[in-house]
């Protein structure tokens, strides 16, 4: 019978993925949308084929994606593991939202690919789901506006609720609002703290089983509060213009700070450029998307002995650099979103202060061509020669969708990505990189 309603799936939606990939979406105003996969994975050693059921349901301000996961192994019986305990159950919410940030009240349940907070001088573009859909974590994201005097603004963010190792807390407010002045009326003062309360949790996951003696069981927490002003200078119909400052500072080690910071906002562009000051034993955007592999990760000593070491170990010989950040965000309506931004750094022996992002979101809706996308990321490398792709700490992805229909209901939805090794000496293109290609159909009811 399984065989037979595989088969079935597989004619009717003809779908492959060689690897694993997050749940596609495609914007849509319906109630309800499904989307299915069909390909090969690899599980500890095992290969299963893999079924996907993709389902999102949407009622005003609420909305519900659900990600269920079914592994057949080569005599396509299923891998009852994955469901024989609540928390598997609980692993299929891919997200459950209510609302949007800036909204007077919002949350989010589950997966976040990329998360950042504030000027990004702490967190960014941090991901709970690294290691996705093997491990699932269900982060949570809640906050709002008081509607008070101050209008202050709150944040809380946990990476999983389950485990809540990873918190962030982040509170802002104008303490001028009621001023004579209006420039000072503007004004927003934040304060932060980010804490990992367990930086040895990814040890399960980076370990072979021949260093399974090394998981010893130890907690050690990374703290980093933060303080921050923005300070708008003129505001318009047409453009806003400002100033602000960001000081960090991780307990125990050291502090970074932007001062100063100017932007420029013309609705359809976005500029920012900051000076940016590191002391010894900081790294800007400490909680970034590598930071789940790099929490703790496996060094060896002199003679040869394995050993694990924290990423805020990793700090003790980081001495202080200076440099330049910037940013441009070009934004078209919903049709296009554009993101490119970089970071120079240097300092006495640093020769990884270099960094890059780049973003595109095009809502096409040219004849069949509904959505394109493209992003690239190198981060703390040697050069950001565009010639080198293939490099240390680099991702790329890219995905398209294409309608089948004129209403706009059925999608064929293509996704492409490749990561790369962290390592010393050149990237082998073939073998250093970590890809995942997925097809898959979508269709709105």
């Amino acid at each position: 019978m399984i065989r037979r309603l595989i088969f079935l799936i597989f004619t009717l939606l003809p779908l492959y993925a060689a690897a694993q990939s997050t749940p596609f979406a495609v914007k849509s105003s319906t109630r309800y949308s499904a989307s299915t996969m069909f390909g090969r994975v690899e599980e500890d050693s095992i290969r299963y084929t893999q079924l996907r059921f993709i389902q999102e349901f949407n009622y005003k301000k609420f909305g519900l994606g659900l990600d269920l996961d079914f592994l057949f192994d080569k005599n396509y019986h299923i891998k009852e593991s994955d469901w024989d305990h609540i928390g598997d159950a609980l692993g299929k919410i891919y997200y459950f939202r209510y609302a949007e940030m800036g909204d007077p009240f919002f949350f989010h349940i589950g997966g976040f690919p990329k998360f950042s907070t504030g000027n990004g001088l702490v967190m960014l573009n941090y991901s709970n789901m690294t290691y996705y859909p093997d491990l699932r974590h269900n982060g949570l994201l809640i906050g709002g506006k008081i509607p008070t005097l101050f209008e202050p603004e709150l944040e809380l963010f946990s990476s999983d609720i389950t485990k809540n190792d990873l918190l962030s807390f982040r509170a802002h407010f104008k303490p001028l609002a009621d001023s004579t002045v209006k420039i000072l009326d503007m004004a927003t003062l934040g304060f932060s703290i980010y804490s990992d309360l367990n930086q040895y949790s990814n040890l399960k996951h980076i370990l072979p089983d021949s260093l399974d003696y090394l998981r010893t069981g130890k907690k050690d927490a990374a703290t980093i509060i933060s303080f921050d002003y923005t300070q708008p200078i003129k505001r318009s119909e047409k453009a806003e213009y400002g100033l602000y400052t960001e000081v960090a500072h991780m307990i125990d080690n050291g502090t970074g700070s932007i001062l100063p910071g100017v932007y420029a906002d013309f609705k359809v562009v976005k500029v920012n450029l900051e000076y940016r000051t590191n002391g010894d034993r900081f790294a800007p955007s400490y909680f970034d998307y590598h930071y789940e592999e790099e929490r703790a990760f496996q060094d060896t000593l002199a003679d040869g002995t394995p050993i694990i070491i924290t990423k805020e170990q990793a700090l003790q010989d980081r001495q202080s650099s200076y440099g330049i950040y910037g940013k441009i965000q070009g934004i078209i309506g919903d049709r296009l979103k554009a993101m490119f931004a970089w970071q120079n750094m240097y300092g006495d022996d640093l020769q990884n202060g270099k960094s890059m992002w780049f973003s595109l979101n095009v809502d096409t809706r040219y004849k069949r061509l509904e959505k394109v996308a493209f992003a690239y990321s190198k981060t703390n490398v040697n050069s950001l020669s565009l010639g080198k792709v293939a490099v240390p700490r680099a991702n790329m992805s890219a995905s398209c969708t294409i309608g089948l229909d004129s209403k706009r209901r059925w999608f064929v939805i293509a996704k492409y990505s490749e990561k790369y090794k962290d390592k010393e000496g050149g990237i082998n293109w073939w073998k250093d990189t970590k890809r995942s290609v997925a097809v898959g159909v979508k269709v709105n009811f």
